[in-house]
């Protein structure tokens, strides 16, 4: 069992968040009331896009960012 009863591993659990604290930490601060949190954004997510692998749902969001379906 890995971390938080996930197949994942801590070094990759850590390397996942300490890249999406980056991320989020060069928006600036007047710009993040925009945007939903983390929380609001995983409830959004609709039951069946949770069928499919995470490499899917990038590859379907980013093909969708590209075509300016989802900006």
């Amino acid at each position: 069992m890995g971390f938080i009863g996930t197949d994942i591993t801590e070094k990759d659990a850590e390397i996942i968040l300490t890249s999406l604290v980056k991320t989020y930490s060069v928006i600036p601060s007047s710009l993040k009331q925009y945007i939903p949190s983390l929380e609001t954004i995983l409830e959004a997510i609709p039951d069946e896009a949770r069928k499919y692998s995470i490499e899917d749902i990038v590859k379907l969001l980013d093909w969708a960012a590209k075509n300016q379906i989802v900006i």
